[in-house]
């Protein structure tokens, strides 16, 4: 596959494995430590390159990467964390966001935290777009995780956005989500562990409880339009908007 393999001391399979990627830990001869992923299903190569992600060390045209490993926990299995690790987290979306990028899969198992620090990962789709959008998304997988943005985060971050408007963007993208075919796909995928299945079917079950529960809500006029704009937004063509919706929520 990538010549750099040929030096591997140790190729094990990786925990932590996430819903559309299959992960491998490779041990280098020079002692450097990598993660292959490969794609379940082939896709391109990511389009922008970050300053601050991962090293990219190898990739091919059917999407499989061999990149930089970093030291730490995913932010899904670290939780609860402290103060010090959220401002870390809001501190890394802040460095992508002002200039002008977006992760575009910003699910909890995509950040690696540790010693008050926060790296995201698994940049397969960078892209361009409103970073409102992205930290709806965040919000949205915290809540399907049991917790919520704190203020930390925000401090780190450099400002709060209005939470009102955060909130439509929240609904649009909750909407497009139980709308697209990751659930489907998910119920097709024999290689999906029952654990993993379990956890996708309760998230769709949270995710219409809360969508259900934000339209019992009354909105205001500026609300009710903010709300259209969010939702004409997310049923564009990604082309057309510079950018992919679809694995802002995938893992």
């Amino acid at each position: 596959m990538f010549r750099l393999l040929e030096t591997a001391v140790r190729v094990e399979p990786l925990d932590g494995e996430g819903l559309t990627n299959v992960l491998h830990l490779v041990t280098l001869a020079d002692g450097r430590k990598a993660v292959l992923r490969q794609p379940k299903v082939a896709r391109d190569l990511p389009k922008f390159v970050v300053p601050g992600a991962p090293e990219i060390l190898a990739h091919n045209g059917r999407g499989d990467v061999l990149v930089e490993y970093v030291e730490g926990r995913t932010l899904a299995d670290a939780l609860p964390v402290s103060d010090e690790v959220w401002r870390g987290i809001g501190v890394a979306f802040r460095r992508i966001h002002s200039v002008g990028l977006l992760h575009n899969d910003v699910n909890l198992h995509n950040i690696i935290v540790g010693e008050g620090k926060a790296t995201l990962i698994d940049w397969d789709n960078p892209g361009q777009g409103n970073p409102l959008d992205e930290l709806a998304a965040f919000e949205e997988h915290l809540y399907l995780h049991g917790t919520v943005l704190p203020q930390a985060f925000w401090i780190g971050y450099g400002h709060r956005p209005d939470l009102n408007l955060l909130r439509v963007h929240r609904i649009a993208g909750c909407i497009g989500w139980l709308a697209s075919e990751d659930w489907q796909e998910w119920e097709a995928d024999e290689a999906l562990r029952p654990e993993q299945l379990a956890r996708v079917r309760n998230w769709r079950r949270l995710l219409a409880q809360w969508l259900a529960g934000q339209f019992r809500v009354s909105l205001g006029e500026g609300d009710r339009l903010a709300a259209q704009v969010a939702v004409l937004q997310h049923r564009q063509r990604p082309e057309d908007r510079h950018e992919h919706r679809g694995p802002q929520h995938s893992q």
